[in-house]
């Protein structure tokens, strides 16, 4: 009897069931995180991009002051077009990816 407990079957054994342990702690652990993630993204789903958000408004202060420092024909062109987009951005009729593309041409061209 004293050979089964001093035995390597017995550390094999006992490092299964340690380890089977761990596992299970690990697993459980881990589909608490993911209900968690879960949940947090149901939530946020339908928030913009805030880093994007940021860079169109930027773009926006950007074009904004070049279109007030030159009063040419062409600024007012430029002002004139960024009118009309920010009115169709805040209709809800043009996408954020969409409205930071069109930032982005509309500054190239003022710049």
């Amino acid at each position: 009897m004293d050979t089964i407990f001093t035995s390597t079957f017995f550390t094999f054994v006992s490092f299964a069931v340690i380890g089977s342990v761990i596992v299970y702690f690990i697993l459980l652990f881990d589909k608490k995180q993911r209900r968690k993630l879960k949940t947090i993204l149901s939530q946020t789903g339908d928030v913009q991009p805030l880093f994007m958000q940021r860079a169109a408004n930027d773009k926006l202060h950007t074009i904004k002051k070049i279109c007030e420092t030159d009063a040419a024909k062409a600024r007012s062109l430029a002002t004139r077009q960024l009118d009309e987009l920010v009115a169709e951005y805040d209709s809800g009729k043009l996408s954020l990816p969409d409205y930071c593309n069109r930032l982005n041409r509309l500054l190239a061209t003022v710049a």
